[in-house]
């Protein structure tokens, strides 16, 4: 008989039979009921087998094995799932945290799955050192998307110390990592905060001379976080106070289809105001136009919403209408 007129069974039968007994009671271990009374139905049925088949069967073996088995658990995985197994427990305190530093990939792996911008404003908290040494432990390509939320100065003192680095104490890595992953928590545990929008939602209902000193202040660091806040601060639903006239000069520098993009799925508070400041066959026309008119997909909806807002913006700072923009200056809390 040759190894290729053997079963599966067969083979298998014949490798309990050569293994250590500690070998073979492993993989034993990791067969169903069903499998071991199988093989045991072979081995019984083995009389004797030629050194040479046992040799070719081994053969095979090893060849699988490598190929199933040891890829899967090579460099990292093995150091972090298998080594510390087979050394001396009073042993493994010394020299496992100092291989796992250096051949883990888990915190690229975490960051990785991280939004870059919450990253940044975490690391933005920390001394220049600290980022360095976060930045250079991320891997290239987290540490280039992080990097570049930075501010210009803050990016050149950054990248200096990250140049100067050579070494650092494997404590000050595992705290850095440590830190960072304690304050990004769970890639399954993530709060939505809003961002922009609901920043400057915050800043349209403060009093106006407060509002406007803060994105002055935004404005002499960053021009377009300032201008973002400044538009965003009235969304479309708030063009509800605008009075006839306010609302007649903005119809006039809209285009009229972004007009019924925009008002798909508006409240009819809103769809009214705009309807009863045009002609009566005008308003006809486009009601008409919006019920046969295919749904926009909602970016696009949003996207009109905000030319038309822009545009309000426009006119009330070319003084045109007015659109207010925070609280009156004279209001104070609670009253």
């Amino acid at each position: 008989m040759t190894d290729s007129e053997l079963s599966g069974t067969q083979r298998a039968a014949i490798m309990i039979m050569v293994l250590d007994p500690e070998v073979a009671k492993g993989l034993l271990r990791q067969m169903t009921d069903q499998e071991i009374q199988s093989i045991g139905m072979a081995i019984s049925e083995i009389d004797r087998v030629p050194p040479a088949l046992i040799e070719d069967v081994v053969r095979e073996f090893v060849v699988e094995l490598s190929e199933s088995l040891m890829v899967p658990q090579a460099g990292p995985e093995f150091v972090d799932q298998v080594l510390p197994d087979l050394i001396d427990p009073d042993r493994q305190g010394n020299i496992i945290p100092m291989l796992r530093r250096r051949v883990d990939r888990s915190f690229e792996r975490f960051i990785s799955q991280r939004d870059a911008a919450a990253v940044a404003a975490l690391l933005r908290d920390e001394r220049p050192q600290a980022q360095a040494v976060a930045l250079s432990l991320m891997g290239p390509d987290n540490a280039a998307r992080i990097l570049k939320r930075f501010a210009a100065p803050e990016q050149r003192e950054v990248v200096m110390r990250m140049a100067r680095l050579k070494r650092i104490p494997g404590e000050l890595a595992d705290d850095v990592t440590g830190a960072l992953r304690a304050a990004l928590g769970s890639s399954d545990d993530q709060l939505q905060l809003g961002g922009v929008d609901a920043t400057a939602r915050v800043l349209g209902q403060m009093r106006r001379k407060d509002n406007e000193s803060i994105l002055q202040d935004i404005q002499d660091e960053n021009f377009d976080m300032a201008d973002k806040l400044r538009r965003r601060m009235v969304v479309f639903e708030d063009l509800t106070q605008l009075n006839s006239r306010a609302v007649q000069a903005l119809i006039k520098n809209v285009d009229r289809e972004v007009l019924l993009v925009a008002l798909q799925g508006a409240e009819a508070e809103l769809i009214d105001l705009f309807f009863d400041n045009v002609s009566t066959n005008a308003a006809k026309d486009m009601r008409e136009q919006m019920e046969y008119m295919e749904q926009p997909p909602r970016t696009k909806i949003r996207e009109a919403r905000e030319t038309i807002t822009a545009a309000a913006l426009r006119l009330a700072e070319e003084g045109v209408i007015n659109l207010q923009l925070g609280a009156e200056d004279d209001d104070e809390d609670g009253g």
